[in-house]
């Protein structure tokens, strides 16, 4: 078969090479000579799939992004063409969880915040919302979540409402772009929510930009400047409301979901799905097969450590500073913005990190370090 596949998919190469032509693109346009061919797309969210796109490959049979998101694909013409279409719900989760955690921990030092004991609310109790809210409460932080989609259905988390916005310390968006409907998520934070954030709240975003009224953030900044914000993702990126930027915390070109490990998953659940689909004869690969292993230094943990030490490891593998820096030298352009995401450095998830527990180390103490991502090992 015939492949088209975006170049930052890694392990296509080793997962896909047996089935067919594997050609690769870059960037956010797709070459024609080549989608003229393609009778496999794999993508990422950069890339629109419009009924113009689709009208250059008539030989397309299965279109795949790897990301949880689809609002950059028209399902309705895949459909009308008989087209298989497939995500990657959920391979980021980890990665993005992690992004929100080395913010929270990174804002919290520059301003000499505790974190423990205060509330945070999650909007969108998906798969990352939930991996978010799995980090912030094994930190001691009081978790709760809306969605009313996963209200309506029974889910077994603690659910707030937007009445009680104003009690909340940390607020974090974590809801697809939906801009018709009954649950639309359009500027779902717009100016009116924006101004009912107490002073201190650290507010973040890293699902998608105009999920937050830009406009209306900077408009609070500007003349307040008393709440934290990190933004991962912009409205009309790739270009950015620089004005904004200059006004945050963190800012960093939409990389939340960028491990390693999240980039492969993503390439892994498609293979999975192409290999049902196509019914390939072939045995699956363990995903573990294509997953790098753990770091070379290991960090000693004595019992007494405090929520500044669980900092410093996070930061140790995920820096998330050094992203916002690289994101305000060179990412404040549209070429620029697009250049530090094709050329992201490798980036770590905190499983790959052991942590060696002294004896002291009590039970509870080992469960919140693994409830935070870190893999244990006793001394």
């Amino acid at each position: 078969m015939n492949f088209l596949i975006d170049k930052n998919l890694p392990a296509a190469q080793e997962l896909l090479s047996e089935y067919g032509e594997l050609h690769f693109f870059e960037g956010r346009e797709l070459p024609s000579e080549l989608l003229a061919e393609a009778e496999i797309l794999l993508i990422r969210s950069v890339t629109q799939i419009s009924e113009a796109i689709l009208s250059q490959a008539p030989k397309l049979k299965f279109v795949g992004t790897a990301t949880i998101g689809t609002d950059h694909v028209d399902l309705s013409a895949l459909a009308a063409r008989n087209i298989t279409f497939a995500n990657a719900a959920g391979c980021n989760a980890v990665a993005v969880g992690e992004y929100v955690l080395s913010a929270a921990f990174a804002v919290a030092h520059e301003h000499q915040l505790t974190l423990q004991g205060k509330r945070a609310l999650i909007v969108g109790a998906g798969n990352t919302g939930s991996e978010v809210g799995a980090r912030l409460s094994a930190l001691g932080m009081e978790v709760a979540y809306i969605d009313p989609i996963k209200q309506e259905a029974g889910a077994d988390v603690e659910f707030s409402d937007w009445q009680q916005l104003h009690q909340f310390d940390l607020i974090s968006l974590h809801v697809p772009m939906q801009k018709h409907g009954e649950y639309t998520t359009w500027h779902l934070l717009d100016a009116e929510r924006i101004n009912r954030l107490k002073p201190g709240t650290l507010l973040v975003n890293a699902s998608r930009g105009a999920v937050v009224d830009n406009q209306a953030l900077y408009q609070r900044l500007q003349t307040q400047d008393d709440i934290y914000v990190v933004l991962d993702v912009w409205e009309g990126e790739p270009d950015v409301l620089t004005e904004l930027v200059a006004l945050v915390d963190i800012a960093t070109p939409h990389i939340a979901g960028h491990s390693i490990e999240g980039k492969i998953r993503g390439t892994y659940r498609l293979y999975t799905q192409l290999h049902a689909h196509f019914g390939f004869a072939t045995p699956i690969l363990p995903e573990r097969n294509v997953l790098p292993g753990f770091c070379d230094e290991e960090i000693y943990v004595a019992s007494d450590y405090t929520e500044a030490d669980i900092g410093q490891w996070v930061q140790k593998v995920y820096p998330v500073v050094q992203d916002d820096s690289s994101f305000r030298q060179n990412g404040l352009t549209a070429l620029g913005f697009d250049k530090l995401r094709k050329e992201y450095a490798l980036r770590r998830e905190l499983w790959s990190q052991i942590l060696v527990c002294s004896p002291n180390c009590s039970g509870k103490q080992q469960k919140q370090l693994e409830a935070l991502g870190f893999s244990i090992r006793a001394a």
